[in-house]
């Protein structure tokens, strides 16, 4: 293959910003490095005077091959940015190095500071280097090397420009291969950038552009280089809209299975309870005996009112006998009669208090209760309720909603409940009730007692009674911007007083 049949590597431009400043800006040249063959058999031809020259070139070759070594075998955006900062001082000889990532179309982030661990985002310096690139980075020297004396630019004439030291910079462009810019790296040096130097850049800049290509991945990569502010307008101008969306208003709640239309077993009379019959839970028919009182006051009671009869009984029956005969005893007969009617009365009243000490189920099904040691030996009052006796068949959902959650409810409005034993599966209730006061909950909470009750599906089992979840109950549809921010809403209105 002759020279003129081989292909020809491409170069990369590099654009000087000369320290000699005209009066409207810096002189720009634009050259490729290239290398007499004159000068290289003068510089054989030197003696050994020289050789520590051309010392440094090896070494500053094996640097690079170095670094394209390790470039190649780095695994993370973190780890090759710290390679392009830190590791590329033997090849290029500078005093500091920044890694700018482009955020934007006109925005550069430095996200790496060669000799540095963590970078400090309000530093004047980092912002001062992203206004820096910002201002240099345009157009068609995105993508070029751009060397520049910073301390000469008359755009840069602020306190980092005069007291940063290394004064003379040089931004180098990483670039994926179909010529998208999506990083730059900025070197920094006390001495003017030659040529040899920057064209060892452009070398490093290629080997890092590969390597974060490879490990990031191009689609990624130009993920990045969106305008965040388009998007930011875009993200809102849905939002905006979606706000406007009619959604129906609910709440969640916490929900219970009761029964419906249970049958109240109260306390009869006042005492206390000496043994329970029945477990919780357990199914009894009608009739059954479910608690029985202590009895023994009462037993007494009786006998003395047994006894009382049986003297006023007596006492008639003299008077009875006597008044035949004494127009006195006659007048006593009727007062006779009035005390046996009463003691007779009051032997019938311990006789039903007596009856009333065994209580026994009012209708046929489950017996709802916390627990037997509960309620034995335990002194009740008349009317105080002790057990329930509910039909399995018939249940309903009690949702206790808080006061902070309240929100207007309708009858037959749409009830979910979800069953902490089941939660993926909503259980479909129809609201039937909701009371206008609320009441302290088990836990001591001002809530509104709602009920519902289930909708009957084919082949849907009936919950159990006294399992808990958690119940969503929907109310009229609203705007999803009101549905948000209802709360907020409602705690800065409390909070102004308006």
């Amino acid at each position: 293959m002759t020279q003129k049949d081989a292909p020809q590597r491409p170069t990369q431009r590099i654009t000087t910003f000369s320290s000699k400043a005209s009066s409207s800006g810096s002189v720009v040249s634009e050259r490729r490095p290239e290398v007499s063959p004159k000068t290289e058999v003068n510089e054989q031809a030197k003696p050994a005077a020289s050789a520590p020259r051309r010392t440094t070139e090896v070494d500053v070759a094996n640097a690079l091959l170095s670094l394209e070594r390790e470039a190649r075998t780095a695994l993370t955006e973190a780890e090759l940015g710290y390679l392009m900062v830190n590791g590329s001082r033997v090849a290029l000889q500078y005093r500091q190095a920044l890694l700018l990532m482009r955020s934007g179309p006109k925005k550069h982030r430095v996200v790496s500071v060669s000799s540095l661990s963590a970078i400090d985002r309000n530093s004047t310096f980092i912002r001062w280097v992203e206004s820096l690139a910002s201002l240099k980075l345009t157009g068609e020297n995105l993508s070029k090397i751009v060397s520049f004396n910073a301390r000469a630019d008359v755009t840069a004439q602020d306190l980092d420009a005069s007291s940063y030291p290394f004064a003379q910079m040089a931004f180098v462009p990483l670039q994926l291969r179909d010529g998208t810019v999506f990083a730059h790296l900025l070197f920094t040096r006390e001495n003017e950038w030659d040529e040899r130097s920057l064209v060892s850049a452009a070398r490093l800049a290629e080997t890092y552009s590969h390597s974060w290509e490879f490990i990031v991945g191009p689609k990624r990569a130009k993920r990045r280089l969106q305008s965040k502010s388009l998007s930011f307008a875009l993200v809102g101008t849905c939002l905006a809209v979606a706000a406007f969306l009619p959604v129906p208003l609910s709440v969640l709640a916490p929900a219970e299975v009761t029964p419906a239309d249970a049958f109240v077993v109260a306390a009869p009379i006042d005492g206390a309870v000496e043994t329970v019959a029945v477990d919780p839970n357990t199914y009894v028919n009608k009739g059954d005996l479910l608690f029985a009182y202590s009895n023994t006051e009462l037993s007494n009671r009786l006998k003395l009112a047994g006894q009382a009869v049986s003297v006023a009984e007596a006492r008639y029956q003299q008077s009875l006998r006597t008044s035949f005969s004494d127009p006195a005893a006659k007048r006593e007969l009727a007062i006779a009669q009035s005390e046996l009617q009463l003691k007779a009365g009051e032997y019938d009243y311990a006789s039903e208090l007596l009856a009333k000490t065994e209580v026994k189920a009012g209708a046929s099904g489950l017996v709802i209760f916390a627990d037997k040691d509960t309620w034995t030996g335990r002194p009740v009052a008349t009317g105080e309720r002790i057990m329930r006796i509910a039909d399995p068949s018939k249940v309903e959902v009690t949702v206790n909603l808080p006061v902070s959650d309240a929100i207007v409810l309708k009858e037959g409005a749409e009830v979910q409940l979800y069953l902490d034993s089941d939660p993926l599966t909503a259980v479909k209730a129809e609201l039937t009730s909701a009371s206008f006061h609320a009441q302290p909950d088990a836990a001591g909470a001002l809530s509104y007692r709602v009920r519902a009750k289930f909708i009957a599906e084919d082949g849907a089992k009936v919950p159990r009674i006294g399992l808990r979840g958690t119940a969503k109950v929907y109310g009229d549809h609203v705007l999803l911007g009101y549905y948000l921010f209802r709360k907020p809403l409602s705690a800065i209105r409390q909070w102004i007083g308006y």
